[in-house]
């Protein structure tokens, strides 16, 4: 079955059966898209791969690598899924875990691709280079020359270089000194790089993953188009189709939004002295309405929320904390978190519950990345 007992000979026909996977999704009706899924190998860029389980708690846990030795590598690499690769650990939790790279669900990439509309002629700016596959599929559909790509980790950057290149792939690594026409980011983000607006230019299209790293289980696919000013861009929320892992800050870290603190048992007992209680007219189910958890998540970016059965507990980075159960509101510190999830569910309301593709979202020309509900 194989030339060198590494590589099978027909790979290609593996890679026309996922193509027809993606096609029967409702992709790839485009052929010169649908050549490049089916000509470019995708086991170039994903020699070996994490796989994952989940145990008896639902969680999804490592177990091992798997590379081009085992029996379900090739089925698995060609298969519409997506593939994790590498994992990094949080700051200060050096035996920690947290996914940090991944080769994409083929189809997703497809549907992204298709949904910035790329044509011949167009350059496009990829923030993410990962396993360079997807770079490799954007050089193969428009010429080495009209594609950036850019990564903050050098490990997977150096990896991917020499992965394209031994396919002829030669792509720019710097966006600086050329504008592009899109911009495609294989990564969520809590808010807009200022850079993407600065690399495109005026009419240039931004599509990404929008999502707070702290809570992953919200978030929306943004489409954005630089104004005619160059300095600024407007779009629109779009209900997501795929899942991204979060940007890091850092090469060596992953990041997990923010953490709670480590206290003492005598930390906690001064902090229980503290607290008060009041009533709210407002109860936890409100969380359970996935566009209201995001709009809060914008109103208050800087806190987060967990849910224990039938309560919701909010904490910000300065020490304030809400537990709700029922009607009941416990608090501690300088912010009332729950009083803000109550105005924020006001002006929801107020504004009809409107589902995310009618809310306008703006990135500032100070940098700002504003999501605001109709009027």
């Amino acid at each position: 079955m194989t030339s060198d007992g590494n590589e099978p000979d027909d790979w290609r026909r593996l890679a026309g059966e996922m193509v027809t996977t993606v096609q029967q999704k409702g992709h790839l009706s485009d052929p010169r898209l649908r050549a490049a899924f089916t000509e470019v190998p995708r086991h170039v860029f994903v020699p070996d791969y994490i796989r994952i389980e989940v145990d008896d708690s639902g969680s999804a846990v490592m177990d091992g690598r798997v590379d081009r030795s085992g029996s379900e590598y090739w089925t698995t690499v060609y298969s519409d899924q997506p593939l994790m690769t590498q994992t990094k650990p949080v700051e200060g939790q050096p035996d920690s875990f947290v996914w940090s790279s991944s080769s994409s669900m083929p189809s997703v990439m497809a549907d992204m691709i298709e949904e910035l509309d790329i044509r011949q002629g167009m350059s496009i700016l990829e923030s993410g280079t990962g396993t360079g596959y997807n770079a490799a599929i954007l050089c193969h559909l428009l010429g080495d020359n009209a594609v950036t790509t850019v990564e903050i980790d050098p490990d997977l950057r150096r990896e991917a270089t020499e992965r394209l290149s031994t396919l002829g792939y030669n792509p720019s690594s710097s966006p600086a000194g050329r504008l592009h026409d899109r911009v495609l980011a294989t990564h969520a983000v809590d808010e807009v790089p200022y850079g993407w607006i600065v690399w495109s230019k005026p009419g240039a299209v931004i599509l990404t993953d929008l999502r707070p790293p702290a809570n992953t289980d919200i978030g929306a696919w943004l489409k954005l188009t630089v104004n005619p000013d160059g300095t600024t861009a407007t779009g629109r929320l779009m209900t997501p189709r795929g899942y991204f892992m979060s940007a890091r800050k850092v090469a060596e870290f992953a990041d997990i939004g923010h953490q709670l603190p480590e206290l003492t048992l005598e930390e906690h007992q001064a902090r229980a002295k503290l607290m008060t209680t009041r009533e709210s007219t407002l109860t936890p189910t409100v969380f359970q309405d996935e566009a209201f958890r995001l709009y809060f998540w914008r109103e208050s970016g800087d806190a987060w929320w967990w849910s224990d059965e039938d309560s919701i507990n909010l904490n910000a980075p300065d020490g304030s904390w809400a537990q709700i159960q029922g009607r009941t509101v416990t608090m501690l510190g300088p912010r009332d978190l729950w009083e803000e999830a109550e105005q924020a569910h006001l002006r929801w309301e107020t504004a009809g519950r409107p589902d995310v593709s009618e809310w306008a979202v703006h990135v500032t020309a100070d940098g700002r990345t504003v999501v605001e509900l109709p009027r």
